[in-house]
């Protein structure tokens, strides 16, 4: 028989590019020494997508109020000061997916900087994130206020 899932759409503040992984750990953390290794076991958290700042957590059936609580709990990810505000929960990631804020979005543009060619991902806020392809996985590149004085968008 299949096991049942639930959801949780949870808004990361601040509003920082925080990896799946580090989040992860965060929440594996914060589920433990709440409840202990036994029921940390039982809830099973999975972080599904982040979409900054929003992520989508999975839980078993039946222990989503443990995840909340625990959520609540966290004061930092990867050493940084954040908290994770549980929003909504759901039987399924579409319906989160759905009832994340819409201005939230994000638009994918190429970038030329200096005469090399970049993808980037601009937000409406203004923030620019730069990804040079390299061999085993995109990196990600910063840029000053200088450079973007050279910014030209080719979408």
């Amino acid at each position: 028989m299949r096991e049942n899932f639930r959801y949780v759409l949870a808004r990361i503040s601040p509003d920082f590019p925080f990896e799946s992984r580090d989040l992860y750990r965060s929440i594996a953390e914060s589920v433990t020494s709440l409840y202990g290794d036994g029921i940390a076991a039982q809830i099973w958290p999975s972080v599904m997508q982040v979409s900054a700042p929003y992520a989508i957590i999975r839980c078993r059936r039946g222990m989503e109020h443990y995840l909340e609580t625990a959520l609540s709990a966290i004061a930092q990810i990867q050493g940084i000061p954040a908290a994770i505000h549980p929003q909504k929960t759901s039987g399924t990631i579409r319906t989160l997916q759905e009832k994340i804020p819409s201005c939230i979005t994000k638009r994918n543009a190429k970038v030329v900087i200096s005469g090399v060619r970049y993808d980037a991902v601009v937000s409406i806020q203004g923030r620019i994130d730069l990804k040079e392809k390299g061999i085993y996985h995109e990196i990600p590149r910063y840029i000053t206020e200088e450079d973007t004085e050279d910014l030209y968008y080719d979408e």
